[in-house]
């Protein structure tokens, strides 16, 4: 190791001595946390705009397996910006369960170092290394309140499933490496190659193999059909606020995997994965949808539609790999920070409401009955974030499906497009039914808001509505900063 390389995980390090931080200053407060609070949030800040100050770097560490590009920054401070909402709408909200410990902010912590160096890594041991980082934070994450049986079971649930897609995943890797004799994306794609044009059908077929048991551990992460069965159970029985990072987070963090390792250590077999995840895009937003529709728990509804948003993003994957072309990566890019900014808007209303009445409102569509009257600034944004969620024009959604279907047009696949849209004419039905009950519904039994949206909670909010509107109005600046991503990531 050089001393250079430090400065390609500076970012990192900023959050691994923050994270630390917290777990040795925590003992030393009683019940005021703002102190570990303060930690993180000004550890994923400066993490952040680090990281925007070495956007335009081109820096490789650790012998080729991490690097320093404007793709790595991208994500970067896409994660930071996430888990700085998440820690803003949660200090409230552990409070009123009686959970508000200084090792979940550390463990948030944990985990977005996990995800920064997926997103840097070119390397499978590297990545491999970064995803459990981020998947144990998790697992520990999901069941916070340990003293509930759906917590547990929730993050037994994701801890078992996880495991394996992670040993699946493990064995293409150890294929990959046995067909090319390397773990670097580059030099893995020079030699699968040669090995596919050369070395006949047995070659090619074991090469495909290995290919699909990573794309299948992947498809775990971002919660494909047929791999999305532990996402509602972790979703509902996982504190809020986690369930909401666990939707944009970690998901982002694989797709960041998924686009890099299949262009770089894949691009012969593109023609084939780009199939493979075309498949798997269709029966993702098919499932996603249809079994939202049934949902009454809208904690629940936002785990299926966050299983139907995958597949949209899945089908923009599937459509680079068919037509070899990176513009519909640009659109998968741009609607990931869509969703996280939406996603975690919706996410962070149902925590307020939960923060206000812990006992008597319990995500179903009947205790948001009548909210428009009780609580009208939650009405509003919830309903705000949904009909993003639905991609109602002049919202961030609007514009994230605007370029991921015309992408998915221009790679000359107007079917997969068409199945597409009609799902998300579908996910209208079930976004509008709860803005139905939470403006034109008399409550069944009536629950007081104690106080209005204020401190970190709407904070967040406020970031996130605003976020929303901008990308759905003026998205030019976000079109620019994923072609730089882009260019880095070909160049």
């Amino acid at each position: 190791m050089q001393a250079s390389d430090l400065i390609t995980v500076l970012p990192e390090l900023i959050l691994l001595v923050a994270a630390c931080a917290v777990v040795l200053v925590e003992p030393f407060l009683k019940a005021d946390k703002t102190a570990v609070l303060a930690i993180a949030l000004t550890a994923l800040v400066g993490s952040g705009a680090l990281s925007l100050g070495l956007a335009g770097e081109d820096r490789t560490a650790f012998a080729g397996m991490l690097v320093l590009d404007d793709w790595a920054v991208f994500f970067k401070v896409l994660f930071a910006v996430a888990a700085a909402l998440t820690i803003l709408m949660s200090s409230r909200y552990l409070e009123a369960h009686g959970r508000h410990l200084g090792e979940y902010y550390a463990l948030i912590l944990f985990a977005v170092i996990g995800m920064d160096l997926m997103a840097a890594s070119r390397d499978f041991i590297a990545f491999y290394v970064a995803l459990e980082l981020m998947a144990i934070s998790s697992y520990i994450l999901a069941a916070f309140f340990r003293y509930r049986v759906r917590s547990n079971e929730s993050s037994l649930k994701y801890f078992l499933t996880g495991s394996f897609a992670s040993a699946i995943m493990l064995y293409g890797i150890s294929l990959v490496y046995g067909y090319a004799g390397a773990t670097n994306f580059q030099t893995v794609g020079q030699a699968l190659a040669g090995a596919s044009g050369s070395g006949g059908e047995g070659v090619s077929a074991g090469v495909l193999l290995a290919v699909f048991l990573v794309a299948i551990g992947l498809a775990f992460k971002v919660s494909a059909a047929p791999f999305h069965m532990w996402t509602p159970d972790v979703y509902q029985g996982a504190p809020t606020p986690v369930a909401a990072f666990f939707s944009v987070g970690p998901k982002a963090a694989a797709f960041s995997v998924i686009i890099v390792a299949f262009i770089v250590a894949f691009p012969a077999q593109a023609r084939e994965w780009g199939v493979f995840f075309i498949v798997l895009s269709i029966l993702t937003m098919v499932v996603g949808n249809v079994f939202a529709l049934v949902q009454t728990n809208v904690k629940r509804m936002l785990a299926y539609s966050s299983i139907a948003h995958a597949g949209y993003l899945l089908a923009g994957i599937g459509a680079m790999g068919w037509s070899g072309n990176s513009y519909p990566g640009h659109g998968v890019l741009i609607y990931l920070v869509a969703y996280t900014f939406m996603n975690l808007g919706a996410f962070g209303v149902l925590a307020y409401l939960k923060t206000q009445a812990p006992d008597k409102f319990d995500y179903s569509l009947k205790s948001l009955a009548g909210l428009g009257r009780r609580s009208p600034w939650a009405a509003v944004l919830l309903s705000l974030f949904l009909l993003s969620l639905a991609g109602i024009p002049g919202t961030a959604g609007f514009i994230g499906k605007f370029y991921v279907f015309g992408a998915i047009v221009q790679a000359d696949l107007v079917w997969l497009a068409v199945i597409a849209v009609l799902m998300s004419a579908v996910a209208v039905y079930y976004y509008l039914r709860v803005i139905m009950y939470m403006l034109f519904r008399e409550p069944e039994e009536e629950f007081a808001v104690k106080e209005p949206i204020s401190g970190g909670m709407a904070a967040a909010l406020a970031l996130s509505a605003i976020a929303t509107v901008v990308i759905g109005v003026v998205p030019s600046w976000l079109w620019d900063a994923v072609v730089s991503a882009f260019t880095t990531l070909f160049n």
